[in-house]
């Protein structure tokens, strides 16, 4: 009869418990669509995966974005806590459930899916709801680089993506993530309209993107804060790590000069190929009266090196892994340089539609 008289309470405090913390799952898919990157004509639909042996203490949801561009959906899942309302949205990942330790775990699946020799480094910290963050360091030419994720509390699941909670707008989380406030500024301090452009100073898509939003943006300096942030995908670009340490120079010794280099490097991508770029940032440092050394301590700090990485793992760990991305007022735009994402920010600043030259594909 104890037996029973316990398995009645816990079955009515699990009752009371749920009670107590009701799922309003239209808020969940409210702060799933704003999470996601926006498409067009896009649609979103959101299920419960109602069965046992998920990450611990979530229930588990899974979303998928459908958009009359075929590229530009995208499928994620959303965890959520009733008891915290904290919530995880992106790729959830199973780890091999055995008796090793859980950094050793982590590192050799880690590691057979980037196909990379990871080091995992988990977080002394836990959060809410027993999550771990967990680091997954590779080396790289530029120093040690980590893919940043969470373990749940089974120890039985990596999670890779945006961590929030739903009292909060995921376009504040998402910008805290991101370190917008590091970012390169133009406009106004603070606006209604604010503007975020990651970028890879290699990346052609990047140039064309950058030519039909510079003139958008000259023209309302008064009425918006336009921000800019480096995303060099190193692994893919030979010059742009470089070009990214020297816009970060440029930024702290002359700023006055900083969106003239980025104009300057994104107009002559295919001349720097064929140069070293330290000589095209001298040249440029020369040309345009800049002190060369203060530049140059800045442009070749170790230091620097690092902070820039961390920059790129940040944008990874939003699920901003690609360039360009515009963000307009926390939205993440699908296609940067897409006629759609141009007229997003067309309409955000009030500009009539057809006012800039449409990018070419």
């Amino acid at each position: 009869m104890k037996t029973l008289t316990l398995t009645l309470a816990a079955l009515l405090a699990a009752v009371t418990l749920s009670a107590a913390n009701p799922v309003d799952e239209t808020a969940l898919k409210t702060w799933a669509t704003k999470a996601m990157q926006r498409c067009p004509s896009a649609t979103a639909t959101m299920d419960f995966i109602d069965r046992p042996g998920g990450p611990s203490n979530f229930r588990t949801y899974r979303v998928v974005q459908k958009s009359s561009d075929e590229n530009c959906g995208a499928q994620s899942f959303l965890l959520f806590s009733p008891t915290t309302q904290q919530i995880f949205f992106g790729s959830v990942i199973a780890l091999p459930d055995d008796q090793r330790a859980l950094a050793t775990r982590l590192s050799e699946h880690a590691g057979k899916l980037l196909k990379q020799t990871i080091t995992a480094k988990l977080s002394p910290l836990t959060l809410p709801d027993g999550v771990r963050p967990v680091a997954l360091v590779r080396q790289t030419p530029y120093g040690p680089f980590s893919y940043n994720g969470y373990v749940d509390a089974s120890g039985k699941f990596l999670l890779i993506g945006l961590l929030g909670n739903l009292k909060e707008n995921p376009a504040l989380t998402l910008r805290k993530t991101l370190g917008v406030d590091s970012g390169a500024k133009r406009g106004i301090g603070v606006s209604k309209t604010e503007i975020i452009e990651i970028s890879d100073f290699q990346c052609p898509t990047c140039a064309r993107a950058h030519e039909a939003l510079e003139p958008l943006v000259s023209k309302s300096l008064g009425k918006v804060s336009y921000i800019r942030l480096d995303l060099p995908l190193f692994e893919h670009h030979q010059w742009a790590m470089s070009a990214a340490l020297g816009a970060r120079a440029i930024q702290r010794v002359a700023p006055a000069k900083y969106w003239q280099y980025v104009d300057h490097v994104f107009r002559n991508q295919e001349q720097i190929a064929n140069l070293n770029f330290d000589k095209f940032l001298k040249d440029f440092v020369e040309d345009n009266d800049i002190q060369w050394k203060p530049v140059e301590k800045i442009y070749k700090s170790a230091s620097e090196r690092t902070a820039l990485l961390d920059q790129v793992s940040r944008a990874f760990a939003a699920g901003v892994v690609s360039t360009p991305t515009i963000i307009i007022n926390g939205q993440r735009m699908g296609f940067g340089d897409s006629a759609f994402a141009i007229e997003a920010v067309k309409t955000a600043l009030g500009a009539p539609s057809g006012s800039a030259a449409t990018t070419k594909k």
